[in-house]
């Protein structure tokens, strides 16, 4: 297979005297997702003189808007997407509490943990929105700072020493013959000085990485109404399956029950009463009585993450870089964390200063990605071993989690706004 080599840079700037200022870098974000269009409106904000340009496979801009998915946004995460005109607004429902507990019929006594967005002095510590809502406010913010994005654009990324090569899906290297070969749909191969990946797909379809394990876990989505108002609070409730978190969204709860596989297929097969009657006897009394339950569909759970996100020209970010459980809800907002660092040393790097600029990247960002992998690894595993003890020793955890404010705090803090070093 034939190395992609950059244009001569001399050539593509023929008409600039040699003692002109650097060249600007040429940029490709491939996946116009919120991770994606985030970092292009970042860079755009920042005043970034990279020549950008965004590509996505999708068939057009509206083709994802309907996707009914709901989403934990922190309030850090709100912060990033106002600061670039992309928060979706009234469509977000707010997080202002959430409770953490254990399901141990075994124990007498089940400790909770309570956290208060008036604690840390903060509006909400989270909200929930609809994926299409978000992905609708984040295009019309990236149309409204002149970000095109080609869509219907599927593309196979080719590193060279030089440079990075974007040929259209399907496309060798030897078929493209240089930078300005055609395809048989009339897409070029373009060189790029550095290629984002912000498109990533689901676990179950993934290659397998550097740091993988399947859960053996199952997540059931769908959407519960209780006989309690909500009034902002969101439940994280451990059981020997896997955790049930319940997310306010409008007046109902979006739901994520996580079982084993046998047992999720049991479910969805079972009518409504019966799979509601068995998630009302795991969920703590805080939620009220459970009325109505609907389960929309599933997925499988893994962790599958790169060790180092960046090589050489190319940087994944999103799922592309890890995909996690979703206990604590902490994917997007890490990819979205991601992104606005990534943006902010991209932007008054030229094409010379990349290198060093993303070695940046590479350190600044290691702390957060490294706690959050290893803290939503042992989240998800931990609450199932069933080890002697185990249970009374995740309670007293939690009990001792309570008590101590300054630790609660803290692990609040890292989880909203990201970990630092």
């Amino acid at each position: 297979m034939r190395e992609p080599r950059c244009a001569d840079p001399a050539r593509r700037d023929r008409a600039a005297p040699a003692e002109s200022r650097p060249r600007d870098a040429r940029v490709a974000i491939v996946g116009a997702g919120p991770v994606g269009l985030s970092l292009a409106l970042r860079m755009r904000q920042l005043g970034s003189r990279a020549e950008l340009q965004v590509f996505d496979a999708q068939p057009d801009a509206r083709a994802a808007l309907a996707d009914p998915r709901v989403l934990a946004l922190s309030e850090g995460s709100r912060q990033l997407l106002h600061t670039l005109g992309a928060w979706p607004g009234e469509a977000a429902t707010a997080i202002r509490q959430i409770h953490v507990s254990q399901h141990a019929p075994g124990l007498s006594s089940l400790p909770r943990v309570m956290l208060r967005a008036e604690e840390a002095a903060l509006p909400a510590l989270g909200y929930t929105v609809r994926y299409g809502e978000l992905l609708g406010a984040l295009q019309a913010a990236a149309r409204q700072a002149g970000i095109a994005v080609r869509y219907a654009s599927p593309v196979a990324v080719r590193e060279g020493p030089d440079c990075v090569r974007l040929c259209p899906a399907g496309q060798t290297d030897d078929a493209a013959g240089g930078a300005d070969a055609r395809a048989g749909d009339g897409q070029s191969a373009q060189d790029f000085d550095l290629a984002v990946l912000a498109e990533g797909g689901a676990f179950h379809n993934q290659a397998q990485r550097e740091l993988h394990h399947d859960y053996g876990q199952t997540a059931l989505i769908g959407q519960l109404r209780c006989d309690r108002a909500h009034e902002g609070l969101a439940v994280e409730r451990f059981t020997p399956d896997g955790p049930v978190a319940l997310l306010p969204r409008g007046a109902d709860y979006a739901l994520v029950w996580c079982v084993g596989p046998q047992r999720a297929r049991e479910l969805l097969r079972q009518g409504a009463d019966e799979a509601l009657r068995s998630l009302e006897s795991l969920l703590p009394a805080v939620c009220g009585r459970a009325l109505e339950l609907q389960l929309f569909g599933s997925y499988p759970l893994g962790l599958n993450a790169r060790l180092r996100t960046r090589r050489a020209r190319t940087v994944q970010l999103g799922n592309a870089a890890q995909t996690l459980h979703p206990v604590a809800g902490q994917g997007l907002n890490l990819g979205l964390r991601d992104s606005a660092v990534l943006a902010r040393l991209l932007a008054d790097t030229d094409a010379a200063g990349l290198g060093a600029a993303l070695r940046r990247y590479d350190l600044a960002r290691l702390p957060d990605r490294a706690v959050l992998l290893g803290l939503t690894d042992l989240l998800a595993r931990g609450f199932t071993w069933d080890l002697p003890g185990a249970a009374a020793l995740r309670a007293g955890a939690l009990a001792a989690l309570s008590a101590a404010w300054p630790l609660r705090r803290a692990l609040q803090r890292h989880m909203l706004f990201g970990w630092r070093a």
